[in-house]
Parts: structure tokens; C-alpha cells; sequence
């Protein structure tokens, strides 16, 4: 082989290696689970996202991929843990979102690990479902 199309076939295979991981980054697909939790009308923001912070918890007490509440607005019903709208980060991330006086919440769980291998997103769900729904209804 001649050198210099050992040096191309280098500089080649080094820069597609280096784009293959942006390459899958924008078709990675995070593995997500929904859930429309029901509430009382007079349940207040501050108690259902009170229940959601006990909830995250209990969970991460027995396991580490829960993240922790980093954003929580009150008076728009919004409460987000982890960097929840990062596409590439490892964890349980979590959103509700109710408007004031709504009978429902709408959560939204993302729970990837690298390369969106999912990590049971469907099972923590139903984890923190049964959590925040007890937490809801002894309130």
C-alpha cells in the first residue's frame, strides 16, 4: 500500500469514529413511560409535588439511577428532576406537570443509560405510581 493512502485510510477511519457517536446520538430514542395520575381538585401544587419529592426519595434510597428534583414551579405545575430534557444523560428523569385545581397530573419518566439502553422504565414507573399514589390519597 502506498503511503500516503495508508495516511488517508487513517485521517479516514479517524473521523468517522469520531462522528459515529453524534450519529447515534440524534437516532438514540430515550426509553420513556407516561402516566395520568388522578388527584383531588383541591389537592395543591405544593402537596402533589411534596408527595413526588418523597417518592424520588424512597426510590433512590435503594437505587442511584433516580435523580434528584432540580426544578419545581409552583404556580405553573411544573416539577422536573435530573436535566430532563438532556437526550444524553444516564438516570431516572422525571416531569409532572398539572395545572392549578386539575383532577389529573401528567408525569413523564425518561430512564436511559449509555446509549439509551433503558433501564426499566416501564418497572419504575410503576414504582413511583404506586409511591406518589398513596402519598396522593393519604393527603
Amino acid at each position: 500500500m502506498k503511503p500516503w493512502l495508508k495516511v488517508f485510510t487513517i485521517i479516514s477511519l479517524a473521523i468517522s469514529s469520531l462522528g459515529g457517536c453524534n450519529a447515534f446520538l440524534a437516532t438514540g430514542k430515550i426509553p420513556t413511560a407516561s402516566y395520568h395520575l388522578i388527584i383531588p381538585h383541591d389537592l395543591p401544587n405544593q402537596r402533589l409535588f411534596d408527595c413526588a419529592e418523597l417518592s424520588i426519595s424512597q426510590l433512590s434510597a435503594t437505587d442511584s439511577s433516580w435523580r434528584e428534583v432540580t426544578h419545581k414551579d409552583i404556580s405553573n405545575g411544573v416539577l422536573e428532576s435530573g436535566t430532563f430534557d438532556d437526550k444524553n444523560r444516564t438516570g431516572f428523569r422525571m416531569r409532572i406537570e398539572r395545572a392549578q385545581g386539575a383532577n389529573q397530573a401528567d408525569i413523564t419518566l425518561r430512564g436511559g443509560g449509555p446509549y439509551f439502553i433503558d433501564l426499566g422504565v416501564a418497572q419504575a414507573m410503576n414504582n413511583l405510581k404506586g409511591l406518589l399514589d398513596s402519598c396522593v390519597s393519604s393527603k
